[in-house]
């Protein structure tokens, strides 16, 4: 697969910020507002507030073509105008630094070593949105993460860099933690809304989206952490400074949790660098003796072969191989790994973390995981692979949110990919010689529900 162009340099602009380094690493003492002030923190919102007026900021966003980091990659100018622009004079903004799958260290090691990177650029696209008041929407489970974060809003306040008129303006701001510990499903967009209203955690149908009406049916802005740490950059340098790095379709650097075998870390590329690319800056070289796959997206993620390891860690390109930039992840599975064995152990994951609102998730998704333990078990019937197949469609045509359009990736990439292992379970053989049976009757009925 033919790559998409990037610089020729792989800056880390993110990880420099954090205080970290190449590989990810950790420096011994975390960013506090002083450390951040005497490297131009906070310049930027001061540059925005005194020289920008909000309508600038959203159109130095929109040049630089940053995209949305949570996953769905939409334009974060076109979202904070399309907030700028609702009739209400109350507006809300949600920074998403939930990470919902918790392996991933992106949010907590933004929060953990430079929170006020964060806070600047919620403050920025609080500006450009006109939006009063804001949410810090954490996993509080992540303790360290959770009291930065505390900390830098506390500190961030008694400096007048958020709270009632910023640094002597007419802009105001006032910035709550939130502190959840849920499902993968806490970190969607419509479910940590009705989580901040204390509501039962259930997604909600759209549209209308948050963007028109959203937290207390007023526009609300939903921005991933790691899309808003971007902003201070991009308005203290220009659109044209970020927009040096990256792919044609999506500017700027991905942060990315890769798990090998030596176990996780935090790295930053470049968005059109590729996946072996990726790996090779972990320090990973993952070939036919080490590795049967490498999953890109987190637990939603798709399993890529080892033959496609030169796919550009893109949106498209990603989605066009069955697999997705979703939490930002990459993990090597090991040479032995049977794939029916690791759709299914990734389906029943699914299955469980569902906020079980509508029918195609809740059923299909169970449904799924069901016929992958028969197949593990040597239960499994030819017409099987027309029933996983006919799930694949069902279950993200029907689903409320994004949670069950991409929950099909683990078994639509396995079979797409690894089609002669369930052929091999099929004949009541695992390939890898490592799965066990994990139930004793296989389901009785054949059809959607």
């Amino acid at each position: 697969m033919q790559q998409t162009q990037q610089t020729q340099h792989a800056p880390t602009p993110l990880l420099q910020a954090m205080g970290l380094t190449g590989e990810g690493k950790a420096s011994a003492v975390p960013f506090t507002l002083d450390d951040y002030r005497r490297q131009g923190g906070y310049d930027a919102l001061r540059r925005a507030l005194r020289e920008l007026s909000p309508t600038q900021v959203i159109e130095e966003i929109r040049t630089s073509g940053l995209r949305g980091r949570g996953g769905a990659g939409y334009p974060t100018g076109d979202k904070l105008a399309l907030v700028a622009s609702g009739r209400s004079t109350m507006r809300y903004l949600i920074c998403n630094a939930y990470d919902a799958d918790a392996r991933s260290l992106i949010s907590a090691t933004l929060l953990e070593q430079n929170p006020h990177l964060a806070l600047e650029g919620l403050a920025l696209a609080s500006y450009a949105a006109g939006v009063s008041e804001a949410f810090l929407y954490v996993r509080s489970a992540r303790t360290e993460a959770a009291a930065s974060a505390q900390k830098a809003v506390a500190d961030a306040l008694e400096a007048n860099l958020i709270g009632r008129n910023i640094m002597g303006t007419a802009f105001s701001l006032a910035v709550t933690v939130v502190g959840v510990d849920r499902s993968f499903m806490g970190g969607e967009e419509s479910t940590l809304i009705e989580i901040i209203k204390g509501r039962p955690m259930k997604a909600q149908q759209r549209p209308p989206y948050p963007a028109m009406q959203g937290l207390y049916d007023q526009p609300t802005a939903v921005q991933n952490v790691e899309t808003l740490a971007n902003l201070p950059a991009i308005i203290s340098h220009g659109a044209g400074a970020f927009r040096q790095s990256g792919s044609r379709a999506t500017t700027g650097t991905k942060l990315l949790t890769v798990i090998g075998p030596g176990g996780a870390q935090l790295i930053e590329i470049p968005f059109g660098a590729s996946v072996r690319q990726a790996l090779q800056q972990a320090g990973i070289d993952a070939n036919e003796n080490n590795a049967r796959g490498v999953v890109v997206g987190g637990m939603e993620g798709g399993v890529l072969p080892l033959s496609a390891l030169d796919t550009p860690f893109d949106f498209d390109p990603l989605a066009q191989a069955d697999a997705m930039v979703g939490s930002g992840m990459i993990e090597v599975l090991p040479v032995d790994a049977c794939m029916v064995r690791w759709a299914m152990e990734r389906s029943d994951y699914l299955s469980e973390e569902t906020c079980g609102k509508c029918v195609p998730c809740r059923v299909g998704v169970k449904r799924i995981a069901g016929t992958l333990q028969g197949l593990v078990s040597s239960l499994g019937q030819p017409d099987d692979l027309k029933l996983l197949e006919e799930f694949s469609h069902y279950v993200p045509d029907g689903s409320l949110c994004g949670y069950g359009v991409h929950a099909i990736h683990p078994v639509v990439s396995a079979m797409r990919y690894f089609g002669d292992d369930f052929a091999a379970h099929l004949a009541g053989k695992c390939p890898t010689g490592t799965c066990q049976p994990v139930r004793a009757h296989r389901f009785n009925t054949k059809h959607v529900l």
